[in-house]
């Protein structure tokens, strides 16, 4: 069997919602990382229930490479 997680890096483009639950199919990854780069988020992003684990790391505007990483780092 193979594992597999997925990272996500985001500024909470309205489309994310969506993306995260076409990620978790089947087979279902071991987790899914969303790396919030909003640099001053007011609100929690907007994400649906998951069968996989669902892991949000922020980042604070440092960019999309900084998020990948962040990401890689939490899978």
């Amino acid at each position: 069997m193979i594992s597999y997680a997925v990272v996500i890096p985001t500024i909470g483009r309205p489309g994310l919602s969506q993306l995260v639950a076409n990620v978790d199919g089947d087979p279902a990854p071991s987790c899914i990382v969303v790396a919030d780069d909003r640099r001053a988020a007011a609100a929690e992003l907007d994400l649906p229930a998951t069968a996989a684990p669902l892991i949000v790391v922020r980042t604070h505007g440092r960019g999309p490479a900084a998020a990948r990483n962040a990401g890689w780092r939490a899978a």
